[in-house]
């Protein structure tokens, strides 16, 4: 597997959206694989310099993901995802929380086979545009986002199909 062009990201003006895309050199089971399975997500999830810490992971409909990204600044971040619908292996829907239960956005990820490569489509949608806005600015949530692919395109680079 070589790796890929870059991630690119939209963001959109009349929505309160960000969308990151990228085109991975990899069989769409491995990509499945590698958000659905946390030994996999340890070795790739977030932007650069970020790692994280997984607490408990079930990857299905009502399932919950729990764990602490840690910024490269030793800043440690508790997030939760609450999987809404699981499809495999082409669609994830989640919504991502805060450990106290609000809503920071919700996410729908999906693979497609293209020309023996997959697809990622990562899009998250936020309560407002300036909740989107807010994450865009104070977190750098557009580049974050392209790194976190970027990250898994090296990832698969060093799978084995």
């Amino acid at each position: 597997m070589s790796a890929a062009p870059k991630s690119e990201a939209r963001v959109f003006a009349d929505e309160p959206v960000i969308e990151i895309t990228r085109l991975l050199d990899a069989p769409r089971e491995l990509v499945w694989e590698c958000f659905t399975d946390p030994k996999h997500l340890a070795h790739w999830w977030g932007p650069n310099g970020f790692s994280i810490t997984t607490h408990s992971h079930a990857a299905r409909s009502g399932g919950k993901w729990d764990f602490v990204m840690h910024g490269p600044d030793g800043t440690d971040y508790n997030n939760l995802v609450v999987y809404t619908e699981v499809t495999k292996p082409e669609r994830l829907v989640y919504d991502h929380r805060d450990p106290g239960g609000d809503i920071h956005f919700h996410a729908v990820i999906t693979l497609t086979i293209e020309g023996g490569k997959t697809r990622v489509v990562m899009r998250s949608r936020f309560p407002s545009l300036a909740a989107r806005d807010h994450v865009v600015r104070e977190f750098g949530a557009v580049e974050g986002g392209k790194q976190t692919l970027d990250r898994l395109g090296a990832y698969l680079a060093t799978q084995e199909a």
